[in-house]
């Protein structure tokens, strides 16, 4: 499969293992071997393959894939995930690069998380899309895991720049930060969210990771001063205490001497390590930007709230009084420890804009200093948060779209439930509610509307217990919130009759018929959800529910010289009291809110789900509880989420947002079509030999079946844009070229235009910049001026300067950068350096023209030096003695020549190779000082080429030679700066040559 169609995968609402309907691939089916003659049923990857879609088909095909260790399969896009209770080796860096850019839609692919993320990742990337990834399911079934998968692959994708690497270190430290504060042990759960979690990560217009911003929903504050049998009270108190931060802020007992932290009777659990979560704690505290002092004011609040549980408490009259504070609790708190007496015992209203204090008693101080617990870790939680949000934010420019991922609280059945089960199971309903409309009633709504043929498929609809519990003014809430802030004597008992009388022919609420009825406990309401039935303690929900803190409390953080105790408590400022008339939102109605912001921040956003299941409660791997699996496929409907999408369409867009994006794949559509847009979008389909039967129209919307045309119409679109921007990109190409040499044209006409009476002809005229597209036109366009140029000061010269102009730069081109000391001296190159005209001419009368003629030291065949002087004609070079008299051994044909040779040392060597063996003539020629030497070889060569003897001129750092009679004694001329005393020197003098 194309690896170009990443870019399509989010259209499509199924998997690549769907990808003909029902029809199943070979690739989609775990197979399993004959037991004796019975053969089991095959186990699909997308349950959408499942031969008779029914519970129990959904349960046994579950089960198959977790007992072959595949934890993760499909119901179409969505993803259900078994929580293994090990770990599996299957989100390593190959895994990663086995499904980026693969997404969900790979039929040869095995179920997995990543494909999931993949999907949503491009879709952002490619599309500009706002994602979600809503990740539901009961507590321990895995949703803090999955959200974590979701991050690391993502990050793992995305650019890997400084600073993109920076921003991904950062979102990803806060995962352990977050499950340190907002975590404990449960019954249900080792590392149990007790609080809701939504994280935007944030991406820049390349689609790299910009920043991120998170959002919390009801901490289970209650958790601090209490917890149930094997429970513990949040990680970061026992990870404080397990490290050395504890007893360096004077924190020297551990955790089963201290009150709020011993309750549960399970200090430790199983598998994780206190004290290195801490370490990564610290250094995510740090690597997001939080200060040394921030991060020591903050674990100083969380030992202050440890020791808050260690204040003992006596009477004093009516009120009460501190019997004894822990040690170090004022230091830590930044207060006195008078003042936090004060604010323990007393309590202060404002009556008529007038500070009126009472006395508390002992129960009610006790109280007071949970309160303050609660309060505090509330706050600093919230402080936490929003420290890393400053920290991690991207800037509103910088930002193109978000993936957002919801890791929210599981469903949760406990032996006694209060206000905070109620809330968390409030809240997985509205998820549920939301899952319902997109995946159940709004598809099969949508096809009915559409017109699309349709046979509807039943579901349940939680719709009614969402009203029971949120709708005004009779809902659970709402009577709650009526008694908790109604004047006089009001009681949790009072609120549960209120109920039982509202909600009496509601089948979803069951309360006592009367003191007789024992079918529930004392005090006590049955709640019937969607994931099962939930009775409800009533006592301490109208407490819970208002939520009050004593002014004397926050007066008590806002004093204090820890800046971050201060910073929570904002409305312990006296000077705010008299005007603070307005009552703050009860607990159960700020609940609400924040959820109906929370359904529609994600109904802004395209959604994909990760729907996670336990399988046991023992947390145990290859172990499940069938009763438990049913029940969870029952309430999370995945039954019915199986029907709806095995018979519904994968694709769906508007008629004209589908006939814009295809209508290039139709010659007859494409630039233009006069037509309606309903036969445009046939033409289209009949253009590609895509049969009717692929397709129905609805009234505003085109329905596709099947994955496999989605993908056919994409790859067409994906060739056609190709041709499209490779027209588009040649248009703009030749433009720019044109502009640039438009450019450098005009700048180099308004340089050259005055060169011809230049007396320089333009030398030294800088030429304009160009660009790499110029590279070659302005090499040739220089060489042709340098031509001109070199004309244009040739022809200023007489034709005797002209000659010997050639000369010398002959011999610049065989002698220029090779021989060592060479230069073009003026006035050099003069002919003629024998001295006695009158017997020149008398040879030249005999011999012909005089070419060239200078004195020479000739060596002879046994290496002696013998003056001569060497004449060279048109056809000939002789070897004259000084009276210029020649004979037969003198005369060296031109023709009879085969090179010429110099060193490239500082000398003035040059040999004549004769192509008859044993007639190499060796000679010294000029001095030091002058181009004799230069000269005669560039001479000779003019020569020899006249009569067509096309010698090569050899400069090298030897010259091996033959001048011998004897055949084959070649000898070697080596040069040596002072070769004085070297052995095989015949000249015991300063000379530069040493033969062998």
């Amino acid at each position: 499969m194309s690896r170009r169609l990443s870019r399509s995968n989010s259209l499509i609402r199924g998997s690549g293992h769907s990808l003909q309907g029902t029809k199943r691939g070979r690739n989609s089916i775990l197979r399993r071997r004959k037991s004796g003659s019975f053969r089991h049923e095959d186990a699909v990857f997308d349950h959408i393959l499942l031969r008779k879609v029914s519970e129990d088909g959904v349960v046994n095909n579950l089960k198959q894939l977790y007992f072959n260790d595949i934890i993760y399969s499909y119901i179409g896009n969505v993803i259900v995930a078994v929580n293994p209770f090990r770990a599996l080796d299957i989100y390593s860096d190959e895994y990663v690069e086995k499904f980026r850019g693969r997404s969900a839609f790979d039929p040869k692919l095995q179920p997995h998380i990543f494909a999931l993320a993949d999907n949503v990742f491009n879709d952002m990337r490619y599309r500009g899309n706002d994602q979600v990834v809503i990740i539901s399911g009961e507590s321990g079934a895995g949703k803090t895991e999955s959200s974590k998968k979701i991050m690391q692959y993502v990050a793992a994708v995305s650019g890997a720049t400084e600073k993109v690497n920076e921003v991904k270190n950062k979102l990803l430290n806060t995962n352990p930060v977050l499950e340190s504060f907002g975590n404990a042990k449960t019954t249900r759960n080792d590392n149990s969210s007790r609080f809701g979690k939504y994280m935007d990560i944030q991406f820049d217009f390349h689609g790299e990771p910009a920043g991120g911003v998170i959002t919390t929903y009801l901490l289970e504050k209650a958790r601090v001063v209490h917890q149930g049998e094997n429970e513990r009270n949040f990680h970061i108190f026992y990870q404080l205490l397990a490290s050395g931060k504890g007893k360096e802020i004077g924190l020297t007992k551990d955790a089963t001497h201290y009150r709020y932290l011993n309750q549960g009777n399970s200090p430790k659990v199983k598998g994780m390590n206190d004290q290195s979560w801490f370490k990564e704690v610290q250094d995510g505290l740090n690597f997001i930007g939080f200060t040394s002092s921030e991060v020591n004011n903050v674990f100083q609040l969380v030992g202050a709230i440890i020791l808050l549980g260690e204040i003992k408490l006596g009477s004093q009259g009516q009120g009460s009084k501190v019997d004894s504070f822990p040690q170090n609790i004022g230091s830590l708190l930044g207060v006195k420890e008078s003042d936090l007496e004060r604010s323990i015992t007393h309590s202060t209203v404002i009556v008529n804009r007038q500070q009126v204090a009472s006395d508390l008693n002992v129960e009610q101080a006790q109280n007071a200093v949970n309160t303050l617990a609660k309060a505090m870790y509330d706050r600093l939680f919230k402080w936490v948060y929003e420290r890393i949000n400053t920290s991690i934010a991207a800037k509103k420019g910088d930002m193109k779209a978000v993936i957002g991922v919801l890791d929210i609280y599981g469903f949760e059945i406990f032996q006694t439930n209060s206000f905070e089960q109620f809330c968390i199971n409030y809240c997985n309903e509205k998820l549920q509610q939301l899952f319902i409309e997109l995946t159940l009633k709004t598809e099969q709504d949508e096809y009915l509307a559409e017109g699309i043929e349709w046979k509807e498929i039943d579901y349940f609809n939680n719709k009614i217990i969402c009203d029971l519990i949120e709708k005004t003014p009779i809902g659970i809430i709402a009577l709650l919130d009526e008694e908790s802030i109604r004047p006089g004597d009001k009681s949790d008992a009072v609120w549960l009759g209120k109920m039982a009388d509202a909600f009496k022919t509601n089948e979803r609420f069951v309360a006592r018929a009367g003191a007789s009825d024992r079918s529930l406990p004392p005090n006590s309401f049955k709640l019937v959800h969607y994931a099962g039935e939930v009775v409800y303690s009533v006592s301490g929900f109208l407490e819970k529910n208002t939520d009050t803190l004593f002014k004397d409390l926050a007066r008590l953080g806002f004093e204090s010289t820890n800046p971050v105790f201060k910073a929570c408590f904002p409305e312990g400022n006296e000077k705010e009291w008299a005007g603070a008339s307005k009552r703050p939102p009860t607990a159960g109605k700020a609940f609400v809110k924040s959820m109906k912001a929370m359904i529609e921040l994600l109904n802004c956003k395209i959604p994909s789900y990760v729907r996670c299941i336990k399988p046991n409660h023992l947390k145990a791997p290859k172990k499940i509880d069938d009763e438990l699996l049913r029940h969870q496929v029952k309430y999370l409907g995945l039954t019915e989420n199986v029907r709806v999408r095995r018979a519904g369409f994968c694709f769906r867009e508007t008629k004209d947002s589908f006939f814009f994006r295809y209508k290039l794949l139709s010659p007859n559509t494409y630039p233009t079509w006069n037509g309606t847009v309903e036969k445009g979008i046939v033409e289209i389909f009949e253009s590609l030999g895509i049969a009717p039967s692929a397709y129905q129209m609805g009234k505003t919307k085109v329905f596709v079946k099947n994955p496999t045309t989605v993908f056919r119409l994409e790859e067409e679109r994906d060739e056609k844009l190709e041709e499209v921007v490779t027209r588009l990109q040649l248009a703009w190409r030749l433009y720019l070229i044109r502009r640039e040499i438009d450019t450098y044209y005009q700048s180099l006409k308004k340089k050259f235009s005055n060169v011809k009476s230049d007396k320089k002809f333009g030398y030294g005229v800088e030429w304009p910049s160009h660009g790499p597209i110029l590279k070659q036109a302005d090499f040739m366009l220089k060489k042709v001026f340098k031509n001109w140029w070199a004309r244009q000061m040739i022809n200023t010269l007489s034709e005797e300067q002209q000659r010997i102009l050639r000369v010398q730069l002959l011999a610049y081109r065989f002698l220029d950068g090779e021989k060592e000391g060479f230069v073009v001296m003026k006035n050099s190159f003069t002919q003629h350096f024998y001295e006695d005209e009158t017997t020149l001419e008398a040879f030249a009368s005999v011999n012909g023209e005089c070419m060239f003629d200078c004195p020479i030291i000739k060596l002879s065949r046994k290496m002696k030096p013998m003056p001569r002087t060497v004449v060279l004609t048109e056809s000939t070079v002789y070897k004259a003695d000084n009276s210029l008299k020649v004979n037969a051994r003198r005369t060296i044909p031109l023709d009879t020549l085969s090179a010429i040779s110099v060193s490239k040392f500082k000398d003035n060597y040059v040999v004549l190779h004769s192509k008859t063996p044993g007639h190499d003539l060796v000679f010294s020629i000029g001095g030091e000082s002058d181009n004799h030497l230069a000269e005669f070889v560039a001479r000779l060569y003019l020569a020899c080429r006249s009569i067509d003897n096309r010698i090569p001129v050899n400069v090298c750092e030897s010259i091996t030679f033959n001048n011998s009679t004897t055949e084959g004694q070649e000898k070697t001329l080596v040069f040596k700066k002072n070769p004085t005393g070297i052995a095989g020197s015949r000249f015991q003098r300063p000379s530069t040559v040493l033969y062998g």
